[in-house]
This record gives structure tokens, C-alpha cells and sequence, in this order.
């Protein structure tokens, strides 16, 4: 793109010289088609901007899912159990509202840290009520 700008900014130093009159038709039509041209070339260089950032994000993105292809490949399913007595919840920050999986051990002392922003959080009785129990929770264990 910077040659696109150099040849706009050779066309108004030709325009300069020529010392053309802005207070003419032609003149007038001149320097907007010069104004014009760099407003294009304005826009050309966002576009190779925004271009490189798209470019270096799929690149972030496609490591990511590298590591989690090697990762699945690497992992010996065999190995592991998935029926496991864990139980994991999702949550969301009331702060940034990202949306994060834990599991109940976490919820301690009703006390939660976002991942994301790190903002310090108590779950309402109703959604401990609903994470141990299930919703509509009627057992009166919070009651006690």
C-alpha cells in the first residue's frame, strides 16, 4: 500500500506545481478527485491493517487448536475416568460475565473467584441449592 501513497502524494505535489486555480470548475474538480484519492488510500491501509490482525488471530487460533488435537491425541483415554464422583458446574461471573466450568469444591465457604478477572463473588442460596440438589430445590437443607 505505501506505493499507492507515494503515487497519491506525487499527484498533489504535481497538483501544487501546476499551481492550479481551486476557484475554477476544473480546478475544484481536481483537488476533490486528489482528496478522494487519499481518502482511498486512507482506507486501503485499515483494510491491510485489519487483514494482518485477522491473520494473526487465526494464527493464535489455529496453535490453540494444535495444542488441543496433541493434547486429545497424547491423552490415553484408557486411563481415565470419566465416571468420576465430581460433580461440575458452570458459571458466570456476575462481574465480566464469563462463563467458566468448576467443580463443587470450589463453592467452599459460598466463595467464588472469577478465572477471567479475578472478582470475588458469594453464590445466592438458590443457586447452591440448585448446584447440590437440582432446580426447585425443596429439601429445607438450607434451612439448617
Amino acid at each position: 500500500m505505501k506505493y499507492i501513497r507515494e503515487k497519491v502524494a506525487f499527484i498533489e505535489g504535481l497538483a501544487e506545481g501546476l499551481e492550479l486555480d481551486v476557484t475554477t470548475k476544473e480546478g475544484k474538480v481536481i483537488d476533490k478527485i486528489i482528496e478522494v484519492l487519499g481518502d482511498i488510500t486512507d482506507a486501503l491501509d485499515g483494510l491491510a491493517e485489519a487483514q494482518e490482525n485477522l491473520e494473526e488471530y487465526a494464527e493464535m487460533i489455529d496453535e490453540d487448536l494444535e495444542d488441543m488435537e496433541d493434547f486429545f491425541l497424547e491423552t490415553d483415554w484408557d486411563d481415565v475416568d470419566l465416571e468420576d464422583d465430581d460433580d461440575y458446574y458452570e458459571v458466570v461471573c456476575p462481574n465480566c460475565h464469563n462463563v467458566y466450568i468448576t467443580d463443587f469444591e470450589s463453592f467452599e465457604d459460598d466463595e467464588v473467584f472469577c478465572p477471567e478477572c479475578g472478582a470475588q463473588f458469594s453464590l445466592e442460596q438458590e443457586v447452591v441449592d440448585e448446584l447440590t440438589h437440582g432446580e426447585g430445590c425443596q429439601c429445607g437443607c438450607h434451612d439448617e
